[in-house]
């Protein structure tokens, strides 16, 4: 304790000996923790945008199917609706909401155009609380109960079909029974998000559909969501002991692809802070090798005062740490002040299209989080003091002998 109160003023006034040396090393230390903590943080905001994202365009945080459905998503594969343990399972605190649904294969086809579409039939209240489709984003009447006669398309199939609110258009499916339907249905509503599903997904009511496809009262499938993020594996591990005869699925077993975006953002993540700790330490030791150099005469005179090495090497170190640790301070502030700046989100603009290839979102909504910041500057620091270590015992443990010869005389 005494040999620390000796140093660690020497520390702090050698620190300032070479003031503009030491104020650039706190600089280049502050630029690089900063640019940690906003990519850091866009990263994070890019991953939770692919996330939600990802589970909103119907994926929910899972599904459950009959079995081979995922692989054959036809008609022929329903299951029946949930009862028993499977509805007290969907029925836990857990489990903040579920929706079923109805599902085929189908055409559409307008007085102009034809397409080939997803057809789905939902229950519009729990399919608002699963999924993106809520009135917010749908244009006109939308549907309104599970027994609505309408459907609600893709603007974007709007646009290929040449219809509008208020028309009607036909649609195809194969039944259950192997049989081709045909039914009249009035455009009721025109979805704005999603615009990969725009061009190909059609929501009808529940009911209808069933009705239209020789369901019964069967589902397709049903998709849910977890109260807690973190609380999704366990939510369908529950699901899935309490109807074994169905497959339930998570999220990222439905769609591998945005799970492997979520990870290569958190790779870069952890790519660029390899790379902002190699830049502050190899500044980091540039600076105290001059430092070290530059005072041999002190070491040694030191030394033959009778200052252990050992002490030698706790001061230099100490003077790394007192570097590092204001120079990460200020990064730290300058990276949470451009984070809240940019509070109300950054819009990508023309990247906006190439980023929804990757999942995100329009617009990202990067935010300060305390322990990234702090886990930020903990590794910056520690590695930082670390890399400085070597050649700080070196280069005191070998302080030549003509140093330590004037040093006596």
């Amino acid at each position: 304790m005494g040999g620390f109160a000796l140093i660690s003023p020497l520390a702090w006034r050698n620190l300032w000996r070479h003031r503009g040396r030491t104020l650039l090393t706190m600089l280049a230390a502050a630029i690089a923790v900063a640019a940690m903590v906003v990519l850091g943080s866009f990263l994070a905001a890019w991953s939770d945008s692919a996330f939600d994202r990802t589970t909103a365009a119907l994926t929910g945080h899972g599904q459950i199917h009959a079995v081979g459905f995922t692989d054959d998503p036809t008609v022929e594969r329903f299951m029946s609706r949930p009862d028993g343990p499977l509805a007290d399972a969907l029925a836990e605190d857990a489990v903040r909401a579920w929706a079923p649904r109805a599902f085929a294969p189908a055409l559409i086809r307008s007085e102009r155009e034809s397409a080939p579409i997803n057809l789905y039939g939902i229950d519009p209240v729990r399919e608002a609380a699963v999924s993106f489709l809520d009135s917010d984003d749908v244009e006109g009447a939308g549907l309104r109960d599970g027994q609505d006669r309408g459907i609600v398309i893709g603007r974007l199939l709007a646009e290929r079909l040449q219809v509008s609110l208020g028309r009607r258009v036909v649609i195809a499916a194969q039944n259950v029974a192997g049989d081709v339907e045909e039914i009249g249905v009035e455009v009721v509503g025109v979805y704005r998000g999603q615009p990969d599903l725009q061009k190909h997904v059609v929501f009808g009511s529940l009911g209808r559909m069933q009705s239209f496809l020789g369901l019964g009262d069967d589902l397709s499938e049903i998709a849910f969501l977890a109260k807690e993020r973190s609380e999704i594996g366990a939510v369908t591990e529950s699901l899935a002991a309490a109807a074994p005869e169905l497959d339930v699925q998570r999220w990222d077993e439905l769609e591998p692809f945005g799970a492997a975006v979520m990870e290569m953002t958190n790779g870069t993540n952890a790519i660029w802070v390899f790379v902002s700790f190699a830049l502050v330490a190899f500044g980091l030791i540039n600076t105290i090798m001059m430092v070290v150099y530059e005072r041999m005469r002190e070491f040694g005179l030191m030394q033959a005062l009778g200052m252990k090495p050992r002490l030698l090497i706790a001061q230099v170190l100490l003077e790394s740490f007192y570097l590092v640790s204001f120079g990460t301070v200020l990064g730290a502030a300058m990276g949470v002040g451009t984070i809240a700046a940019l509070s109300d989100g950054l819009d990508l603009g023309r990247l906006a299209a190439g980023a929804g290839l990757f999942g995100a979102s329009e617009r990202l909504y990067p935010v300060v989080d305390a322990g990234r910041v702090a886990s930020a500057c903990a590794v910056v620091v520690t590695l930082s003091v670390a890399a400085s270590l070597y050649p700080v015992v070196r280069a005191t443990r070998n302080v030549p002998m003509t140093v330590l010869t004037r040093a006596r005389t």
